[in-house]
């Protein structure tokens, strides 16, 4: 029984790897359960077992990989990391993880470029807003108490300033999977996160990152 049990384990991750691997090269659409089935070396009828269709074979895909929105940017990973200087530090963990992470990149760029949320892929498109809703709202709640502490420029509203941060470094992560890695993510991510901040920090505010790189004379007066 256990060794059944096992069996159907291992014929259910080879059929997500194929998906996985199908997925990212052909993209979901032109992706059939029958070229799946026949990169795993199974038959039709193997993926049904598992799967009931290829909207749910997706969403178990999905959810073998920890997207950095989710791994670094929930209530649990930011929970008492109130101020710029965290804000940077979790983004820049965010970039490292993805460099690192093969499957978190395969899995985000299958879901930024390679599928069409139409059809029965509608829903796919759940887990992808959640998980940019929770970082937002993370990010919102981090500039919420920067603007408490009275770090935040005048003209900047929390959720504004989230919804800008979020869009400079979606951008930065996007145009690195749109290239296939054509730059090096913590590099540039790092360089543009601190202007980001920068931008952010008003007169006065101590923000280490900023610190640190003003004594190569590189960021800009962040008033």
């Amino acid at each position: 029984m256990r060794r059944t049990k096992q069996d159907a384990l291992q014929t259910r991750e080879a059929i997500l790897d194929a998906a996985e691997t199908l997925f990212y090269e052909k993209g979901v659409a032109s992706t059939t359960l029958g070229h799946i089935a026949a990169t795993a070396g199974l038959t039709r009828g193997a993926i049904y077992w598992h799967f009931a269709n290829k909207l749910v074979l997706f969403q178990a895909m999905q959810d073998r990989a920890r997207l950095p929105q989710e791994e670094f940017f929930d209530e649990q990973a930011c929970a008492g990391r109130r101020s710029l200087q965290d804000l940077y530090e979790n983004t820049i963990e965010a970039l490292r993880h993805l460099e690192r992470d093969e499957r978190t990149r395969k899995v985000l760029t299958i879901l930024l470029f390679r599928c069409e949320y139409v059809g029965e892929m509608q829903d796919a498109m759940i887990r992808r807003t959640d998980a940019e809703e929770t970082m937002h709202k993370a990010v919102s709640g981090i500039f919420a108490a920067v603007q408490h502490r009275g770090e935040l420029k005048h003209e900047w509203e929390p959720k504004e300033a989230a919804t800008a941060y979020v869009c400079a470094v979606s951008g930065v992560i996007s145009e690195w999977l749109r290239s296939d890695r054509g730059f090096d993510l913590t590099g540039v991510g790092t360089r543009v996160v601190r202007s980001v901040i920068a931008g952010f920090a008003c007169a006065g505010a101590r923000v280490a990152c900023l610190e640190e790189k003003a004594q190569t004379g590189v960021v800009a007066d962040a008033t």
